[in-house]
């Protein structure tokens, strides 16, 4: 349940808690967000710094994700190679958005070197924020896949920033 490299919840542990989470908002009525994290261009800074600095800079990353999920319920992960994800419980899209933007910026204060960047010089994270209220018409894959669309529009907007997107 937990990532070998990042110490951080893997992948499995993030589906699992998103649908038991899921079920308990069907239950109360309460909103969803996800936040999904991808690190800009970090297939050059690999081939750059070497694999070594890649599993560097995405423990990191991990860690300054990890420090913004305070309460319990909350959880971040890594989702799968550079792609890192936080579920906020009873958290509006606002909220989910704020705290997507202070991650991306303290990742960005970590200062680490990517000379391979077109946006930045240093390792930069863009973020897709998504939030559902769980209900009968709706989906934990929706939920996910309204994430993965803004983080797919935050990437083809530029990079290095936070987008949302909302069920209807």
């Amino acid at each position: 349940m937990i990532d070998g490299l990042t110490q951080v919840p893997n992948r499995r542990r993030f589906d699992e808690c998103l649908r038991t989470e899921w079920e308990r908002g069907m239950r109360d009525g309460d909103p969803i967000s996800l936040i999904i994290f991808d690190v800009d261009f970090f297939k050059p800074y690999n081939d750059t710094y070497g694999h070594q600095a890649g599993d560097d800079c995405l423990k990191a990353i991990a860690g300054t994700i990890e420090s913004y999920c305070r309460r319990v319920p909350d959880l971040a992960a890594r989702y799968g190679g550079e792609e890192f994800t936080v579920i906020l419980l009873n958290t509006d899209i606002e909220g989910a958005l704020n705290l997507a933007e202070t991650i991306r910026a303290r990742v960005r204060a970590l200062e680490i070197r990517h000379e391979r960047s077109s946006v930045d010089d240093y390792v930069t994270v863009s973020a897709g924020v998504a939030c559902m209220v769980p209900a009968g018409e709706t989906s934990v894959e929706a939920l996910i896949k309204l994430a993965d669309d803004a983080l797919y529009d935050a990437k083809s907007k530029g990079r290095n920033v936070c987008l949302s997107l909302q069920e209807a």
